[in-house]
């Protein structure tokens, strides 16, 4: 062990779990003491996965594993992620697919739910925002969350099965022109990682909802020309349940990865959320002078499920 990786925490957390981690990863806040792990990242020799193309997947029961041209090989198994990044890929760039999906299979095979979404605490009580790309997540979720609304998670939202949201950890990774507009006094702009130049890392500690939040929102975030009003709308079961199934994190990587009881647990968790009634449509104008109109109708109708 380097007098470095000796200096780091012995445990962080995130989604409620004790990490331990063969890979720096600062993003995550430390845990005292030295105890058991729920997840633990290790370095291990892998295989490059056959196939073509920059990015390949193989997925067995319990177990799944990713390649990236740019990184490396990756494992996961319940409770434990072998990790083999290529010689000279630094620490900061094996933390972007392995904070993502390589983190999101993991709480999949630890049985939570993971949406494709943000989140954030309103008033005690978890919302979720999803949408496709360019719907105005991030953007919203920024709001959000510069009008004093605690981060709960970003990039994966994680459900366990009291409904409730499991705190990620305490940074959200935005735009550069997002990032420079987010001038709040207490965030941490980390360096930008120069393989990934689109993306700006953003660490707030001081605005993050420590503890597991109850859901009562998860909204699907939709773009409309400038002139329409935003609007909260109500989606019926019937409609949910492809909602929750198109969101979820997983769906990414095709039917493959939800294999035997996984596929059936993964199935029933979205049914259940779909039957809650918790889902719902936001209309989001283009306009970004309109946001704070939207910051105030999530608010009110978050209040109003409480």
């Amino acid at each position: 062990m380097s007098a470095l990786q000796s200096l780091r925490p012995a445990l962080r957390t995130a989604y409620g779990l004790a990490v331990r981690s063969d890979i720096d990863l600062p993003e995550l806040e430390p845990l005292p003491g030295d105890g058991a792990a729920d997840l633990t990242v290790r370095r291990g020799a892998l295989p490059e996965l056959p196939g073509e193309g920059g990015f390949r997947t193989r997925f067995a029961p319990e177990r799944a594993e990713l390649w990236w041209q740019t990184v490396g090989t990756f494992r996961v198994e319940p409770g434990l992620v072998t990790a083999s990044p290529h010689a000279g890929v630094s620490e900061d760039l094996v933390a972007y697919p392995l904070l993502g999906s390589v983190l999101a299979l993991a709480l999949e095979q630890l049985g939570l739910f993971t949406i494709h979404a943000s989140a954030v605490s309103v008033g005690g009580h978890g919302v979720v925002m999803m949408g496709d790309k360019g719907a105005g997540k991030s953007t919203t979720a920024t709001a959000m969350i510069r009008a004093g609304h605690p981060l709960i998670a970003d990039d994966i939202v994680a459900v366990d099965e009291g409904f409730r949201l499991r705190p990620g950890f305490p940074q959200v990774k935005l735009s550069p022109a997002a990032a420079a507009a987010f001038d709040a006094p207490d965030a941490v702009h980390r360096p930008t990682v120069p393989e990934v130049p689109e993306k700006c890392r953003v660490l707030l500690p001081e605005r993050f909802a420590r503890g597991a939040t109850p859901l009562k929102r998860i909204y699907r975030l939709e773009r409309a020309p400038a002139g329409t009003e935003p609007a909260v709308i109500s989606v019926s079961p019937i409609e949910a349940l492809p909602l929750a199934l198109r969101f979820a994190y997983v769906t990414r990587f095709g039917a493959e990865a939800l294999n035997g009881a996984a596929g059936a647990r993964h199935l029933r968790q979205a049914a259940a959320i779909a039957a809650s009634g918790v889902l719902h449509r936001v209309i989001v104008p283009h306009a970004l002078d309109r946001l704070p109109e939207v910051v105030a109708l999530i608010e009110r109708d978050a209040g109003a499920a409480a």
